[in-house]
């Protein structure tokens, strides 16, 4: 093709391709920006548990005497200045509560606005509204995972989102960030045409599609017009920042319309998963001893093997950090965990074993077929923030990779391997990971902040070219 073709042909690019990139770029923008001005907790540290054997005695007793129905979940965790039996039937409904002396139980909502003041320091007395969210919302995204969660609004205007059976804090906003969330998925991801998908595909691929034939046919000139050449003025600064930008645009947009293409096909991962509810044995005995030295972030009731039940107990992690940045990193929640058995014969039970058991049972594979048992106590591209939890149980499949929560008895996530290739591609690629372990998490989003700015840039000099042209 001419050199005359190609510029005639960037030159009719330029408008729609060029304000695609300026959309992207400014919206792109808004997410670096959201994580840095956005309201934070005061502590991403859970409330530890102090544990003894008397406090697992009585557990068991209430556990007893309650003749309840079959459960999914039963856990001991931490509630102001006592303990409390958590009771979880399946994924959508309030968790219910047992106290220890048989007294009036909280419910979930109870323990959410505490848990609520845990991470945020505001005195409960300052709750304006208490919300259960089965679903997601513009203020509460997908990308946040866990369900159901209560949203906790402040008179202030911030909102805490809490997941009970974790302990854990879901989200935070505030009007600010939710207005800037809602321009970058307005924009960046094209929400508002969530309702007519085949109509965002269309327009979707040929805005894409605009760009990406904008960019290779730059890339093309860069290579086919003579470096030596006298540019002045807008055309010197453009060509040299067209130098600058050129892969890192194109890599921009390629993993970007990977990613678009991805989510149109039918999902093919698993979610947050619960074990199987099942009834609890009519009477529960302690057969070991339990150190009371030991402190104590949960204690789950878990059945294993032949039947046999023990108590899962997580032990406190005296190095896990309480700031924002060891959250994103990731670090583990838990240092060991022990298992006391409260079945006779019951056989010595580890995470290790009890892992791979869960690991079977959520496949239905064979022992033989699930292969590098790895304890994740990072988040990565394969398992990243957004799962919350840590530290997990990676296997492989042929296929596929699982994680599981052995302190829940949870499945936590199932992928398959196209779902594995798009998650490198939108890490490594699209949101820069590669240079995260050189620059660390702000480092690397100052830098794409920086390269996002160079576009407007380039894209700027582009279209006064173009006009000062005319």
């Amino acid at each position: 093709m001419k050199t005359f073709t190609l510029v005639k042909w960037h030159r009719l690019l330029l408008w729609l391709g060029g304000a695609t990139l300026v959309i992207f770029a400014l919206s792109g923008i808004t997410h670096p920006v959201m994580s840095w001005t956005g309201p934070q907790a005061v502590t991403m540290r859970p409330p530890a548990l102090q544990l003894d054997g008397a406090t697992l005695q009585r557990a068991m007793l209430q556990l007893n005497n309650a003749a309840l129905p079959s459960q999914a979940l039963v856990k001991l965790l931490p509630y102001r200045n006592t303990v409390l039996i958590q009771l979880t039937a399946d994924l959508t409904s309030p968790r219910r509560y047992l106290t220890l002396d048989g007294s009036d139980a909280p419910d979930d909502k109870d323990v959410a606005v505490w848990l609520s003041s845990h991470y945020s320091g505001l005195p409960e007395a300052e709750v304006s509204a208490i919300t259960l969210l089965t679903a997601y919302n513009n203020a509460y995204p997908s990308i946040n995972r866990l369900l159901p969660v209560y949203q906790v609004d402040y008179q202030n205007g911030l909102s805490l989102y809490i997941h009970t059976e974790s302990l854990s804090m879901a989200g935070i906003t505030n009007p600010y960030k939710t207005t800037v969330q809602a321009v970058f998925r307005q924009l960046h991801s094209w929400q508002w045409l969530d309702s007519t998908p085949t109509l965002k595909v269309i327009i979707m691929t040929i805005l894409l599609g605009s760009a990406l034939l904008l960019t290779l046919s730059g890339i093309w000139l860069l290579l086919k017009l003579p470096l030596g050449a006298r540019r002045r003025g807008l055309r010197r600064w453009h060509y040299a920042l067209s130098w600058l930008l050129a892969l890192p645009v194109l890599l921009y947009l390629l993993s970007g319309i990977y990613h678009f293409a991805y989510k149109q096909l039918p999902k093919a991962n698993t979610g947050l998963t619960l074990p199987a509810s099942q009834p609890l044995p009519a009477t529960l005995n302690l057969q070991q001893q339990l150190d009371s030295r030991v402190l104590y972030n949960s204690a789950s009731l878990i059945q294993a093997a032949a039947g046999h039940w023990y108590w899962r107990l997580s032990e406190f992690n005296p190095q896990q950090q309480a700031d924002r940045h060891s959250r994103f990193n990731g670090q583990q929640s838990e240092q060991g965990a022990r298992f006391l058995a409260l079945t006779n014969n019951a056989p010595a039970l580890d995470d290790v074993r009890y892992a791979r058991l869960l690991a079977e049972k959520f496949t239905g594979l064979a022992p033989e077929q699930l292969s590098n048992q790895t304890l994740i106590s990072r988040f990565g591209p394969d398992y990243d923030f957004r799962n919350k939890r840590l530290p997990v149980w990676q296997f492989d499949y042929p296929g596929g990779r699982l994680f599981v929560d052995a302190l829940s008895g949870q499945l936590i996530e199932q992928q398959s391997q196209a779902s594995r290739l798009e998650r490198y591609s939108f890490s490594f690629v699209h949101k820069w990971g590669l240079l995260q372990p050189l620059l660390g998490r702000e480092g690397r989003d100052i830098a794409v902040t920086g390269i996002m700015l160079l576009v407007l840039l380039m894209a700027g000099l582009g279209f006064a070219m173009r006009l000062r042209r005319r």
